[in-house]
């Protein structure tokens, strides 16, 4: 039966190197594979995640230059009402609650039909953003603008179902494209990191994710000068973010800056997992964590916090890694002690991981796209 092409549109602010952003991308190249028409609109081109993006799919750069919140907010819905009305879209994902809100304005303002879906990575409640309660009272209302909302995970849905009174059977859940069978072989791939050597007298935990409040490293390194006290624990941290000074002083003040290695971005994480003795996350909140499940392709061990939305649902309850209640420092380290003493059952961490599929989350937006195209409504 041959497919027939659906002209879809993703709106995103920018090729950062976050999960929301690489996630995009994947499925964008999915979607184009499948003989689909795929256009990116951002407000700006730039970013780290940009080279997984096909060459074949287009890019619209808004081009908008960093300015104060407010001022970058009416030049990103003044020209997406631009690019609105001069482009034709059977749908337009919108990704990030942000951007969606930027979205539905503009769609309104240019008055032209377009199917629009929002699709949310975050739990809506714990994000904090410019204008806040400004933003909170217009959920509600902005709501009426989207068509579907896609959830990452089932925690994020339900959160975003009380937030803005929006209808059960519109926002439905489509959890990330996130394993893809390029994961593998990089996860085979040698880091050239001196701690991550096969045979090593110590133990090297990774935490992956902007340096950023979100996810929450302050915690992660009192945990380690807890775990330093009795043994040698090093910490590799990848990615970058606003917070890394401070976190550097934070570690000379612990007294571990020998310790923590500010690795920085990388285009290969995966080998980072697979030769790691456990993964950390230590998030105040997530929507559906791409790297719990990215380290279960690798066989990783896994000690979290259980924080919402996502890890919970990922890790099925602890079944498939450990889940320590937010805030507790020395319960976690007991966590990460505990961890090491359990050696992975790493085809069955893998088997899991399959359930968050390339095919599956591409599966869920294409049947999104033909109900909106066929005019089925909730």
């Amino acid at each position: 039966m041959q497919t027939i092409k659906r002209r879809i549109g993703i709106f995103m602010h920018q090729f950062d190197g976050g999960g929301a952003e690489r996630m995009t991308v994947i499925l964008a190249n999915a979607l184009y594979e499948a003989g689909h028409e795929v256009t990116f609109i951002v407000r700006s081109g730039k970013g780290e995640s940009r080279y997984l993006l096909r060459t074949e799919i287009p890019v619209i750069d808004m081009d908008i230059a960093e300015r104060s919140k407010l001022e970058k907010n009416i030049r990103n819905i003044r020209s997406l009402a631009g690019v609105l009305k001069g482009q034709e879209y059977d749908v337009l994902f919108c990704v990030t609650a942000e951007m969606s809100q930027v979205a539905a304005i503009a769609a309104f303002l240019c008055r032209k039909r377009i199917p629009l879906v929002e699709v949310l990575h975050n739990t809506l409640s714990m994000e904090t953003h410019s204008f806040q309660k400004i933003r909170e009272k217009a959920i509600p209302l902005l709501d009426r603008q989207f068509d579907r909302v896609i959830a990452v995970s089932q925690g994020v849905r339900e959160d975003y179902l009380r937030v803005s009174n929006a209808s059960g059977q519109k926002v439905v859940t489509v959890c990330n494209p996130v394993i893809y069978p390029q994961i593998y072989q990089m996860a085979r791939e040698d880091t050239g990191h001196p701690w991550l050597v096969k045979e090593r007298k110590w133990h090297t935990l990774v935490l992956s994710g902007r340096l950023s409040y979100q996810k929450n490293h302050m915690f992660m390194l009192r945990v380690l000068s807890r775990l330093c006290r009795d043994e040698d624990y090093r910490l590799i941290l990848l990615g970058i973010g606003e917070l890394e000074e401070e976190l550097k002083k934070a570690c000379a003040g612990l007294g571990i800056r020998d310790s923590v290695d500010f690795y920085g971005y990388t285009k290969n994480p995966y080998s980072f997992y697979a030769d790691a003795d456990a993964v950390v996350l230590c998030s105040r909140y997530e929507g559906l964590p791409t790297v719990l499940i990215e380290a279960l392709a690798c066989g990783a061990r896994i000690v979290s916090v259980d924080c919402r939305s996502g890890p919970d649902e990922i890790l099925a309850h602890g079944k498939y890694g450990i889940l320590v209640e937010p805030g507790k420092e020395e319960l976690f380290a007991q966590a990460v002690r505990e961890s090491l003493r359990e050696k992975p059952d790493k085809d069955a961490l893998r088997r899991r991981a399959q359930d968050f599929s390339l095919e599956r989350s591409a599966d869920g937006y294409l049947r999104i796209v033909e109900e909106l195209v066929n005019g089925e409504k909730i």
